[in-house]
């Protein structure tokens, strides 16, 4: 997948310009182009950059929801579930989750079994997870010996699943240039084209050159999220879209597979710490955010609310701000319903037609995304008089890098081939789950080079092949986009000079970068990294 700026300038007008590279964007441009229609995606920064490379890293179909009856939203969150673990299965791993009941807990014991039976209830047969069971506190004394058992009564374990957003929402976007879109990273939208009121395409400038052009296009899609009010028309958008700030630490491994389900003391909010390549993610929060969306960042504010909340849970090994390995922050662009606290404001998606030719997505979540682009393209199809053929090609086509065939068969063959090329047993595992069939490309690169198959950061599970197959071959741009994105160093590790200077190595010669830009690159890498770790 290139970079190819000038496709962009097409001699005919694209049925669908989508602006914005995060999860809706994405699987809109996607579902469009398997359903036959001529598609330009853009985005402004790199795919996934905003909240979508924020997330929590799980598909769940929200247990939280249940307490205030939105069956609707978690028996369709829990069938994507169902569908994304089908669909990608290399990418969508079942997880194991534990909630302790405490003697304090808002939610009482019987009232978290009821929520539990109806969360199996609501997903049906055949899915991806087992379903709820109980634990005695003795049980969980011995399973989970790391937690506070004071005052713990009894516990519940429930399964849902993770992925790494970044990796999933870049599959998409290769999924949407492999069925004939247009896909071209930092393009920024700066006005929105009309013709008689209508909206019919956009004037973007390539960030990397300064070049301006005009896209024409008989509709536009607005899938920026926080960014939503910032194009053109959309800046009546702000009165509708509330913005919610969220945190995730990035923490030691605990000495379990499990991720927790726990609830803070301040707000009575859920929060989680979830395994993931062998750290642990702690988050979210969930405050009113009302700055340019470019400044979000980690405060020491926000660390300390989630230390000290989490070490209420914690036994005798507390975490101090020095364990801190990493964190990052993000925006949900929300509904905006005065009145209400951020954490009960609707996380459902809608889509708002604010003039011809233009249409703007807001709110949604990442596990049900890929259902409310159909939807939007069910709709676009109609305003273009085009037929739609039933169910959306999404609900069934795998993912690009999904293997076909028996799954297991072909994972257990693939560990076979990267051991033998002298990749460790993690790496091999989770190169697995983040690449997928394209994880051939990793063991042609180790055939030539037998020392990519080294890890590039010691305690991380990713080696240096992934880095020049990246570079190459997943539209990079700057060595953040390879650091942070395409392999998550920068989110997993604190700032690490040599290890910047490694990667940009390794990449100079597939980006065409001197020894000069590759100082360029180090340095711009340091001061955000730095950056994203000085509220720690």
């Amino acid at each position: 997948m290139k970079r190819k700026f000038w496709a962009l300038m097409a001699d005919d007008t694209f049925d669908v310009l989508v602006v914005g590279g995060g999860i809706y964007g994405a699987w809109t441009a996607y579902d469009a182009a398997l359903r036959g229609l001529t598609v330009a995606i853009v985005d402004k920064g790199d795919w996934a950059s905003g909240t979508s490379s924020a997330s929590t890293k799980l598909i769940h179909g929200g247990l939280r929801y249940l307490e205030h009856l939105r069956l609707d939203l978690v028996r369709t969150s829990l069938e994507e579930r169902k569908r994304l673990a089908t669909l990608a299965p290399h990418m969508v791993l079942p997880l194991r989750f534990f909630v302790p009941v405490y003697e304090e807990n808002r939610v009482g014991p019987m009232m978290l079994k009821t929520g539990l039976w109806m969360y199996d209830l609501l997903a049906g047969k055949h899915q991806p997870v087992a379903g709820h069971r109980s634990v005695s506190r003795r049980q969980a004394m011995v399973r989970y010996p790391f937690l506070n058992t004071e005052q713990m009564t009894r516990g519940f374990t429930y399964g849902d699943c993770q992925m790494d957003d970044c990796r999933f929402t870049l599959d998409i976007v290769k999924g949407a240039v492999k069925a004939g879109a247009v896909a071209v990273n930092y393009v920024e939208a700066v006005e929105l084209l009309q013709d008689r009121k209508k909206v019919v395409g956009a004037t973007v400038r390539d960030l990397t050159t300064g070049s301006k052009i005009n896209i024409s296009a008989k509709l536009v899609v607005n899938a920026a999220g926080p960014w939503v009010p910032l194009l053109g028309k959309a800046h009546f958008m702000s009165n509708f879209i509330r913005l919610s700030k969220g945190v995730h630490l990035v923490m030691p491994p605990l000495p379990v597979c499990d991720a927790l389900l726990l609830m803070t003391q301040d707000d009575k909010r859920i929060f989680f710490m979830v395994p993931w390549y062998g750290k642990t993610l702690v988050g979210t929060t969930d405050a009113d955010f009302s700055d340019d969306p470019d400044t979000v960042a980690v405060t020491r504010e926000d660390v300390e609310y989630l230390l000290t909340e989490t070490n209420r849970f914690l036994g005798d090994q507390v975490w101090k701000p020095e364990d801190v390995l990493g964190a990052f922050a993000g925006l949900r662009a929300l509904k905006n319903e005065p009145g209400k606290p951020p954490s009960q404001v609707s996380r459902e998606w809608s889509f708002v037609e604010h003039s011809p030719g233009l249409m703007v997505s807001i709110g949604g979540k990442f596990t049900s995304a890929r259902a409310d682009a159909a939807q939007m393209v069910n709709r676009i199809l109609e305003l273009l008089n085009r037929p739609s053929l039933g169910e959306t090609p999404t609900a069934t086509v795998l993912l690009p890098s999904a293997p076909h065939g028996d799954f297991k068969s072909w994972q257990n063959s693939t560990k076979r081939k990267s051991r033998r090329l002298g990749m460790d047993p993690e790496t091999t595992g989770w190169s697995i789950f983040r690449y997928g069939t394209a994880v051939e490309k990793l063991h042609k690169w180790i055939r030539r080079d037998a020392a990519l198959a080294e890890r590039l950061v010691p305690e991380l599970p990713f080696c240096r092949a992934e880095v020049v197959y990246s570079a190459k071959k997943e539209m990079v741009v700057t060595l953040e986009d390879l650091i942070r994105r395409r392999l998550p160093v920068m989110i997993l590790s604190g700032p690490d000079r040599s290890v910047a200077e490694q990667a940009a190595a390794l990449a100079a010669p597939y980006l065409g970068w001197s020894d000069e830009d590759c100082r360029e690159q180090v340095e711009k890498v340091m001061t955000t990294w730095q950056g994203s770790a000085s509220g720690v």
